[in-house]
Order: C-alpha cells, then structure tokens, then sequence
C-alpha cells in the first residue's frame, strides 16, 4: 500500500518537474513574477514625486508675486512651466495634461495685501489627485514664504513685536517614511498583491489539471486513494515559488534599496510565508468546491484581484459601507498588509502581528481540511461530459458577428468574462471608495493639562469627522506605545504652556506624528490637525487688541480642487480603474476565444470570418465602455459627460483596439485556462502604468514607451479628461491619436494573422 509520505514526495517532484519543463508553466511560476517585480521596482524607484510641472497666472505683477514664483521655481516639488495671461488659459493647460496646479494672483492684488484680507488661490487638478495635490501644497508653501517677509514688514509699521507673528505652527514627522516615499508606500502595497494573485492563479490550474468533467475519480485511483497528500504535495512547489519571490521583494525593499525593518524581520518573513500559504490554499477550496477551473479562476480574480483596493491600504474602510469593512476583514490581503506596514514600517507591537498570523494560518487550515473533504465527495462522481467549443463560419462578416452572440450563453468561460464580470465589477470594486474621503481617523492628543484652549482643540479635532480622539495622554510615551499597537493612525502633542503661550503670541509648534504606512490617512490627519489649530489659534486671537492679530493680514492661500470639487478618493481612482476593468474583461474574453477554438482544433478562420468576430467583440466593448460611463458613473455619482461627443467617438476605437490585441494574445495560450493565469496578474502593473496614481514624468522613458503599447494607458488619460474634466477631443488629441494607431495595428495583425494559417501551420494556431 503506497503511504502519504510516498504520494506527497511523488506529488512534489511531479509538479516541480512540470514547473521546470513546461514552458507556460516555467513562466507564470519564474518569468511573469520577475517582469512584474523588476516593472514595479524600476517604475517607482525615484521615490518622492518631483519636479511636477505646474502654471501661473500673475495679474499683479507686483513684487510680491514675483517673489513667490521665484520660489515656486526653486522649489524641488514643482517646476513652473507656463506664465498664462488668464485662468481659461492655464485650465486649458490643465485639461490637456500639461500642468497640474495652477497659482493665481489676481489683478489689485498688492495694493490691498497685508492691510485687508486677500486671497491667492491654488487650483489642482483633483482628477489626477495624488500629484495635483502635491503640486498645490509646493505652490501655496512657496507662496507663504514669500508673504513671510511682507507681513513682518507691516506688523513693525503697527508698532508690533516679531514674537506676535508666531501662531501655532504644526510640524509633522511621519513614522517610518519621513521622505513620504511612494516607492515603500506603493511597493510595500502592490508587489506583495500581485504574488498573492499570481500564486493563486497557478494553484487554481495546478489543481484544476487533477480534475477531469468536475470529477476527481481518476485522480483518487491515480493517487491509491491518498488525495490529501498529493494535493499538498502539488501545492507546494507553486507555495515554495512565490514565497521566495516575495522574500526576494522585501529583501530588495528593505535591504537594497535601504527601508529597513522597523519591527521584526522573522514575523516580516512568517507574514509572506502565511500569505502565500493562504493563497495556494484558497485556490485548492476553489476548484473542490466549484467543481470547475474557469469558476475558479473567476472567483480567485474577485477576491485577490481586488484585495488592494479592499485592504485599508488606500483609502482606510474604517467608516465605510458595511459590505466593504466585513469583506476587507474576510481578505487574507488585509491581515498581511496590517502585518507587513507594522513591522517593516512604523515597528508595531508583535501582538497584533500574532493575530494576523493565526487569522492566515487558521484560514489556510480550513481550506486545506475544506478542499480535501470537497476532493473526496467529487471523488465518488462520475466524469461528466465537457464540451467546450466556440464554432465560428469559416467565412463570412455577418455569419461570424451573428455566431459570435450566438455562442455567449453556451460557452461560460467567455460570457463569465465579457458580461458577467463587467456588470459585477461595476458593483463590486465601487464599493471599496463609496467612502469617498477618510473618516473617523483615531488620533491620541498629548497634553499635560486640561486648560479650556486645549479642550476645545481636542473637541474641535473631531468636528470635521476626519480624526476622532481615541485618547488623551499625559506622555509621548503612551501614545508612542498607542501607534506601536494600531489604536491609533497618529498622535497630536500639544505644548505644555500653549493657552499662555499662544496669549503671548510666542505660540510653540504643535506635533503631529503621523503612520507613514498609509498616506492617504497621513494627508486626512495632517490637514484636519492644521485646518484645527489654525481655527483655534484665530478664536483665541480675536479677544485681544487689533495690533496683535497682525498675522491674520496675511493673504489668505485657498487651495481648490478643479474637476473633483469633494476631492472624493472615489471621484479620482474609480474612473480611471474603470477603463482597466474594462480593457481586462473584453481583452480575456476575446483571449479565450481563441485559446478555446485553439485547444479544440477548430478550422483557421478566413479574414472575413476574423472581421466578422473583431466586429462583434467591438460591439460588445463598446455596450461595456457606455454602460460604466453613462449608467454606472451615474450611479455612483461619479465625474461623467464632461464632453459626451468625444466619449461617444472613442469608445468603439477603444474597443476595436483592445478586442484585436486580445485575439492576438490568444493564439499563444495552449489552453483557455492560460490566458486568466497569465494575464490576470497584469492588471494592477497596467493601472500604474496609466499614469494617474503615478505620472509619467517620474517614470523611466521607456517604461512609458511599453506603457504606451497597452490601449488603457492612452484611454485612462483621454476618458478621465472628457469625462471628469471636460477636455475637447482636440485637447486629448495624442491620446486619440495613440488609441487609432494601436487599433490599426492589432487589427491589421490580427485580419492579416490568417496569412500563416494558410500556410501550412499547426491548426488554428491563431484564431
């Protein structure tokens, strides 16, 4: 009788064999993990975002505005790039991608400052968000240095001392990424969420491969009834792969390029051991449990393709819909990432990475016992009959189009993709941001006394519902200790004499530390303790004599947000997700297609019967891109029809182009299954690419060339415009341009593909 220790080594060398010998498999298991890290790394190693090209509009032309641009030129953030005579014209700029925040100095404006309230304003880009917003704050800091020197000026005319200019400043040390570094925010967050995808991609079709017609009869005879055994043994190889490739990825983060651990580097690598594990065995419970690879594969895209944008990495859930806060828990994607940021980066107590461990660990358990019992029960089933097939006319424009609806409903892996998965996704991932903004941050405030000043800054903290007080300590110490344990995103310390100090006008400085694992909740926090401080010190301010409130002649700096006026995280990151959701699904589904008339030896299409598909699949796309652009963003309330006629032009060139490059990449795959294995993973690296949450001025020239092989990358950047931003098809003419270009080109590779299959190759090789 054969042991389980002799089918589990049987079932190890088997699949390690596979992973060396069989060139997809050698791939997904070595190659694509390897472009996505080295993608990653390359893409985000500048690091701080710099140099991001901004406008002025200088209508005052006094010396006041010329100093401050002076300053905006040498600030290392920005680099003024246009001088517009008026704000039409510098928003025009903005619209076609040129610049990202606009200074305006209205006409009049010297003759007034420093004698009555004024206003600069600061307008960004708030559809490009991230960078928008930092380019504002260079502009307004450099605004305000310039002002500096004026205001001291006019309080010595009212006869009033320097040390009254002091009101409370706010200086803010972020722990653990003082530099607010995107290359450890974003690489922290995304290369650990692209192996946990692509390690559950693989497992899926190495367990899949052991079923045949949702059975696991021949399996259970092939394995002497040893089923447990065999399937660890042909999960391991895929666990031990990618849990060195994500050990490989903190080494570089943490050790080459310098990050460091802050906390435990063994319950670090534990963490990426546990995630993997849980990965490898979710996708076992998948298969058992649905009887079917393509479900799985379905469902392993729901739950670890969207894993990020649920995980509290982004935009924190903690006051978000139910749904979204109980299924970011249910993620093993969330417990890795709470315990990845506090160990490698602000140094968290060890207790709450146990928790996360046993949550992993137990998870993994459960699916291995659950897949193994479901393996058993499939077991005693007899195969049923698979037909798989997409039959298609040889020739004929119409006869293909008509064929192709046809098929839908009979063939599951491409209507799961092409329908299914773009209704549920236009649901599903919304979710994740129906919260718009941060809320209900917990923040500890330091303060050793209990003076009526320091009462009401603690009570007005949690009036603009960003932050909540969670704790009000005497020491550093404690809401030291508060961080360590996750109570608390940041702490708010509060000078020892401020209500006197203030009173005096010689006001210290009040620290905010703040988690530097999370920007978006270091931005929420860091301006609702400023907006706060600023509010009280102005209170405090107004009983005194006129001559000491010479601060308050400053020019007020108001910072707005163009095209996204709430500066809701949704407004900003749905849209342009959106354009990758809907690129993915039509570019699998017209994969699987191919791979599926591949797999099943059907007859080459002639080029009449290809046009005839391309037609049909860029009907489908084009369905898709008007029901998420018309229908879903209205739903959600999200920024649309800024200029309806130029969505409604390109949509259909956008799909044209995507449905021929996934025609071509299914010709590839040797089975459907591939394409989901393979592709599925390169939906976040794509995202990124697009140049929104990262702007291609700080990535390499020629990532941004390969970028620009990718139809999204163009049509993120000319449907945010005309949706959100209202830009004319003239404004985003290049990206136009680049979508007609890519869709020539695939098509007339994909039209022009039958040449070789009339040739003499290999059956249907390409369609």
């Amino acid at each position: 009788m054969t042991t389980g220790a002799a089918v589990f080594r049987a079932a190890v060398r088997a699949e390690t064999r596979r992973l060396l010998t069989q060139p997809w498999d050698a791939f997904v298991a070595f190659g694509l993990p390897l472009i996505l890290l080295v993608l990653t790394a390359t893409l985000l190693m500048s690091g701080v975002i710099r140099q991001a090209p901004v406008a002025v509009v200088d209508q005052d032309h006094s010396a006041f505005s010329r100093a401050a641009i002076l300053n905006m030129q040498a600030a290392p953030g920005i680099r003024v790039v246009r001088a517009s005579a008026t704000m039409d014209e510098a928003v025009a700029a903005m619209r076609r991608g040129e610049v990202y925040s606009i200074a305006h100095f209205p006409p009049g404006f010297t003759a007034g400052a420093f004698r009555r309230p004024e206003q600069v304003v600061v307008s960004f880009n708030g559809a490009f968000q991230t960078v928008g917003a930092l380019a504002a704050l260079s502009q307004t800091s450099a605004i305000a240095e310039a002002a500096a020197p004026r205001l001291e000026a006019r309080a010595h005319q009212m006869g009033l001392p320097q040390t009254t200019l002091a009101p409370p400043s706010v200086q803010v040390s972020i722990i653990g990424n003082p530099e607010l570094s995107f290359e450890l925010f974003l690489g922290g967050l995304l290369a650990p969420g692209v192996l946990h995808l692509l390690a559950a991609c693989s497992a899926v079709l190495a367990v899949g491969r052991l079923m045949q017609g949702g059975s696991f009869q021949g399996y259970r005879a092939a394995t002497g009834g040893q089923t447990t055994a065999a399937l660890i043994g042909r999960l391991a190889p895929h666990f031990i792969v990618f849990t060195l490739w994500g050990l490989a990825w903190i080494a570089w983060l943490c050790g080459f390029r310098g990050w460091g651990v802050a906390g435990s580097l063994p319950l670090l690598i534990l963490g990426v051991v546990a995630l993997m594990a849980v990965s490898v065995a979710l996708s076992a419970l998948l298969v058992a449990a649905l009887g079917d690879a393509d479900t799985a594969f379905s469902a392993t895209a729901i739950y670890s393709g969207a894993a990020i944008a649920f995980s509290n990495g982004t935009l924190p859930l903690d006051h978000g819909p139910r749904f979204a806060r109980v299924w970011s828990e249910i993620l093993p994607y969330t417990h890795y990432l709470r315990l990845q940021t506090g160990q490698m980066v602000t140094g968290a107590a060890p207790g709450g990475a146990w928790r996360d461990l046993a949550v992993l660990g137990g998870v993994t358990l459960f699916a291995l016992i659950a897949a193994s019992v479901a393996i058993r029960l499939r077991a005693r089933r007899a195969p049923s009959s698979e037909r798989l097939a997409f039959p298609l006319p040889q020739a004929g424009v119409g006869a293909a189009f008509v064929a192709t609806f046809r098929n839908l409903p009979k063939t599951r892996p491409v209507s799961s993709l092409l329908i299914l998965a773009a209704v549920l996704y236009a649901f599903y991932y919304p979710s994740a941001y129906a919260g718009q903004a941060a809320a209900g941050l917990p923040v500890a405030v330091v303060s050793s006394n209990h003076a009526p000043l320091t009462r009401k800054l603690v009570e007005d903290l949690g009036a603009p519902h960003a932050v909540e007080v969670a704790a009000v300590v005497p020491s550093t110490e404690q809401a030291r200790e508060l961080m360590r344990r996750g109570v608390v995103d940041g702490v708010v310390i509060l000078p020892e004499r401020f209500e006197a100090d203030l009173a005096r006008g010689s006001a210290d400085g009040i620290a905010v530390w703040l988690n530097g694992g999370y920007l978006v909740r270091v931005t929420s926090i860091g301006k609702a303790v400023a907006a706060v401080a600023a509010d009280v010190a102005e209170a405090r301010l107004e009983g005194l004599p006129e001559a000491a409130r010479a601060a308050r002649l400053a020019p007020e700096l108001k910072q707005v947000s163009l095209f996204n006026p709430t500066e809701g995280y949704g407004d900003y990151a749905v849209p342009a997700v959106s354009l990758i959701i809907l690129q993915q699904t039509l570019l699998l589904g017209a994969a699987v297609i191919v791979a599926i008339r591949r797999e099943t030896g059907a007859a080459a299409l002639k080029v009449s019967a290809r046009l005839g598909l391309w037609m049909a699949l860029t009907a489908i796309g084009t369905a898709s891109g008007l029901f998420y652009f018309g229908f879903v963003f209205w739903l959600h309330d999200y920024p649309r029809a800024g200029d309806l006629g130029g969505v409604l032009l390109l949509t259909p060139i956008f799909s044209a182009g995507v449905s021929a490059l996934g025609l071509l990449l299914g010709g590839l795959f040797d089975r459907h299954e591939r394409v989901l294995q393979v592709l599925v993973g390169t939906s976040t690296p794509l995202f990124f690419l697009a140049g929104v949450a990262w702007p291609h001025f700080m990535t390499p020239q020629p990532l941004v060339w390969l970028a620009h092989l990718s139809p999204s990358t163009a049509a993120v950047q000319a449907f945010v415009r005309m949706n959100a931003m209202g830009a004319s098809l003239g404004e985003v003419a290049p990206q136009a341009v680049m979508l007609c270009v890519l869709t020539v080109i695939y098509g007339s590779l994909w039209l022009g593909a039958v040449l070789s299959a009339q040739t003499g190759c290999t059956p249907d090789r390409v369609g």
